[in-house]
């Protein structure tokens, strides 16, 4: 149909290009919705990631601070191993040298004191 505006002519788009423009426009707002879902999405994933990241943090620092711990722990029992076994050691000693001498007097005694 030709309508004569200004003296210009207009001409109105047939029903066929009208079914091909708002396929365009169909198309057009599905990507929009899918790239407002893409966005979206995306959002929560970097909400996750960060909150991992912040847990792994987290972890981390305990890990550190139980390792340091468990380090203390074993350096304190390596002290008192070593201080157990010199403990047992003189505890031997003595009484054996506490024995010996007993035996030399008795010994001693024996040969020296029968008058």
């Amino acid at each position: 149909m030709d309508v004569l505006e200004g003296g210009m002519m207009h001409r109105d788009p047939s029903l066929g290009e009208l079914g091909r423009r708002l396929d365009d426009l169909r198309n057009s707002m599905q990507r929009l919705i899918s790239q407002d879902v893409f966005i979206a999405e995306q959002r929560v994933g970097e909400r996750r990631f960060s909150s991992i990241e912040r847990d792994l943090e987290e972890l981390r620092r305990k890990l550190e601070i139980e390792i340091k711990e468990l380090e203390t722990k074993l350096d304190a029992r390596e002290r008192e191993r070593g201080s157990n076994w010199r403990q047992s050691f003189y505890a031997g000693v003595l009484s054996t040298a506490i024995f010996l001498v007993s035996m030399f007097v008795q010994v001693w005694l024996s040969l020296n004191g029968g008058s």
